[in-house]
């Protein structure tokens, strides 16, 4: 089969980064403040949210958007300013704050309320909209009674494991709802076309602007940061794992951005590989020569059956860096040396 060499990338999947832990989530592990009890403590719902609650806060970003005709400071034209909420979370005692991604995205001031207490302006650190995920920072946390939460290991969890969702979708007083774990290892769109691995579904009551708060293991340590979708009811809840936002934010703290290599395909899982279903027009996976329909066996000599292996077994790479992709193609094998590329910051998974 006249396979060529090819350059290609790989859209790295939330999977993917639970084996990352760079230098970025280790900075965090180290800098956060430790709930009290070992990792057997078993708490009750009400236990959790007590602990819980003074760190969970109500986040609003507000943008303007001239009016017609206008400028934004032109008061004439009318002038609309947009509001966003959500919930989000302390993680250490330097102030900052994980949120969704979505609730902050093209603001231009953000404020943050905690539980019966001050409100605070912050600013951006970073996002990553593939995970929906953001960091924060209070502007300033001096004066401020700080009581950061932990996260756990996520890789430990199971589907029917006990979880509390936390939110604070007021600032006035943070909520909760208990439930467990329904299912692991999702694949979600999430809100702006972003598909993310690995999601915990969860049926503990997420309310609107409580995302972006942490969902809470027996042991009171956050097991992942909850997120709705569109349109979907309350019952309807997910979680971003703990582990893949552990190493998100430790990455975002860094560097305000999580860089990631890009294949431009989309694929599903067959009898002995992973096959190709949508090869994106101009994309590295068409410029390389690959076609929808071909069958990928194998990445780095290891078998592939999974998308999880495809992407993750790629996403562990770095751009610039090479993957060899054993593929079939009409029956024929071969091999392709694959350069990655950094991923297009606006181009949705796949």
């Amino acid at each position: 089969m006249p396979l060529v060499a090819a350059v290609l990338g790989s859209a790295i999947t939330a999977a993917a980064m639970v084996a990352g832990g760079g230098t970025g989530s280790a900075s965090l592990a180290s800098r956060q403040g430790l709930l009290p009890g070992g990792g057997g403590e078993r708490l009750s719902s009400n236990e959790i949210y007590d602990r819980a609650a003074p760190s969970v806060v109500y986040v609003r970003g507000r943008s303007v958007q001239p009016g017609t005709g206008g400028t934004a400071f032109d008061s004439a034209t009318g002038s609309e300013f947009n509001l966003s909420t959500g919930s989000g979370f302390l993680i250490d005692g330097d102030g900052h704050v994980v949120t969704n991604a979505h609730v902050v995205s093209g603001v231009t001031a953000v404020q943050v309320t905690f539980q019966d207490g001050p409100t605070v302006s912050a600013h951006v650190i970073g996002k990553d909209e593939q995970t929906d995920l953001a960091v924060l920072a209070l502007d300033p946390p001096a004066d401020l009674d700080l009581h950061p939460l932990e996260f756990g290991d996520s890789a430990a969890v199971r589907p029917g494991d006990q979880v509390v969702a936390v939110g604070n979708p007021t600032g006035m007083q943070a909520n909760a709802g208990s439930g467990r774990i329904a299912a692991a290892g999702q694949r979600i769109e999430a809100p702006g076309g972003y598909l993310i691995d690995d999601v915990f579904e969860t049926d503990a009551v997420i309310e609107p602007a409580s995302s972006g708060g942490p969902l809470l293991g027996a042991d009171g340590r956050v097991v992942g940061v909850t997120f709705r979708l569109p349109g979907e009811g309350e019952t309807s809840g997910y979680a971003v794992p703990a582990n893949v936002a552990r190493d998100v934010v430790g990455k975002l703290e860094e560097d305000g951005k999580v860089v990631r290599p890009y294949i431009g395909l989309r694929a599903t899982p067959v009898s002995g590989g992973v096959q190709v279903t949508h090869v994106k027009s101009d994309g590295p996976a068409e410029q390389s020569g690959i076609q929808t329909g071909d069958v990928i066996e194998s990445v780095n000599g290891r078998p592939v059956t999974t998308l999880g292996e495809l992407f993750g077994a790629v996403g562990a790479r770095s751009p610039g860096q090479s993957v060899e992709l054993g593929v079939l193609r009409d029956g024929s094998r071969g091999e392709v040396e694959v350069q990655l590329l950094e991923r297009p910051a606006t181009m949705e998974a796949g």
